[in-house]
């Protein structure tokens, strides 16, 4: 017998074996389409599919959940918007800072248009100001800030509890207020709410007057401060000028000399004449020795007198310059250039004490004039009025915008339930 010939017990075993795996297959789609379909769902309901463990504990979340994410607020959000928030009134009002002085333009001025520096820079100072805490203590003082927020009359959510610290205000009162500054024209736009338009222009108003006694008091202070200044070395120059005549009055009357410039001009005068009767009495000496003898009582006279007219040139030249020579007066010691030159010195330093001092006074006269005129200035363009419509709270946007923001959560929260449910099934 061949192989052909005998029976193929193989063919049936395959078949039952693929037929196995389709119906797995077949299973496991329908499995798989249950699970996804809404309407296999429905075909399936209360069959076994129904039964999957944690069916039941799904749907009581997304209940529950729908309820505390999205019934619950929204009902809060309707109710509060609606019947208990009260209104909040803004007042507005518009200033600019600017300085005194013309405002040199910057590089970054010239090439966008921006202000100066330092006129952003003064803008600032008010506009953190307005938002600080020292604001807050000057309101209360003029306004009674704290009691105007904290009134029975705004609802619980609304209002300020007066037992909170002075900074958690200064947190209100910055929400409560607001500023921007519009470049490059620099107008500050200045925004305060409240709950009345009679509080809400009360607060804006005094806010401008407390930014005005803010620039007043860096005016003053800086005109103190330059004047203080200009004063302390208009006084320093006056001293040290003090101590430079005093040292030349001192070496004047140590030398004896009022002016050593006219001493000079006097000697070398006196020289001059000297020199001059010296040449014509040697000219008359060289003259008559052609008719008498050198031994001759006149002619002793001559040179007697010529002689004495050397002696004193020598001495008189001796007080300009410092060389001794034989047969000259101690007096060379004290040669008259030395005084020059000392006088010269305290004359140069008693010059250079009376241009500090011109300076000084130049200063002084000039801050003077300059504390006459303000540096910084508050214009107030638009000043605050008194509003007439709330436009606090947006009730209606609030209350869509919690809807929207509830059904967003719960949809959310859902998604992620069945998704972890089904890759745990």
């Amino acid at each position: 017998m061949n192989d052909s010939d005998r029976p193929n017990t193989l063919m049936p075993a395959q078949s039952a074996l693929e037929r196995a795996q389709a119906i797995s297959r077949a299973l496991t789609d329908a499995a798989r389409r249950a699970r996804f379909s809404t309407r296999a769902r429905g075909a399936y309901r209360g069959g076994s599919f129904e039964a999957r463990r944690g069916t039941q504990l799904i749907r009581a979340l997304t209940r529950t959940l729908f309820v505390l994410m999205v019934a619950v607020p929204d009902v809060v959000a309707l109710f509060y918007f609606g019947f208990i928030a009260s209104d909040q009134y803004v007042s507005e009002a518009k200033f600019t800072v600017s300085s005194g002085a013309i405002p040199k333009m910057d590089g970054l001025g010239a090439a966008t248009g921006v202000p100066p520096i330092l006129i952003v820079q003064d803008t600032q100072v008010v506009t953190n100001y307005i938002g600080s805490r020292a604001m807050v203590e000057q309101l209360e003082q003029k306004v009674g800030l704290r009691d105007t927020y904290s009134s029975s009359s705004i609802d619980w959510w609304s209002r300020f509890h007066k037992s909170k610290p002075v900074e958690k205000f200064t947190d209100y009162w910055e929400r409560m207020s607001d500023t921007s500054i519009s470049l490059p024209s620099g107008i500050v736009t200045l925004t305060v709410r409240a709950f009345s338009p009679d509080d809400a222009k009360r607060i804006a108003d005094a806010v401008i007057a407390q930014s005005e006694n803010l620039i007043n008091d860096l005016n003053e202070r800086m005109r103190n401060d330059t004047l203080l200044v200009s004063e302390r070395d208009m006084q320093q120059a006056s001293q040290k000028l003090g101590k430079a005549r005093i040292r030349m009055e001192a070496e004047r009357n140590a030398e004896g000399l009022i002016d050593v410039g006219q001493t000079n001009n006097a000697l070398n005068g006196l020289i001059a004449g000297l020199q001059t009767d010296l040449l014509k009495a040697q000219q008359q000496y060289n003259s008559e020795l052609h008719y008498v003898t050198a031994d001759a009582p006149q002619m002793k006279v001559l040179n007697s007198r010529i002689a004495a007219m050397q002696n004193q040139l020598e001495q008189m030249k001796a007080q300009l310059t410092s060389q001794t020579e034989q047969g000259v007066s101690a007096i060379a010691d004290k040669a008259l250039s030395g005084k020059m030159t000392k006088f010269a010195e305290l004359d140069l330093e008693e010059r250079i004490a009376e241009r500090r001092y011109e300076t000084a006074a130049a200063s002084v006269e000039a801050a003077r004039m300059m504390s006459e005129r303000r540096m910084l200035y508050l214009h107030e363009v638009v000043a605050p009025a008194q509003p007439e419509d709330a436009k606090f709270p947006r009730r209606l946007l609030n209350i869509v915008l919690t809807i929207v923001a509830s059904l967003l959560a719960w949809t959310t929260a859902v998604g992620a339930l069945y998704f972890v449910r089904n890759h745990m099934a």
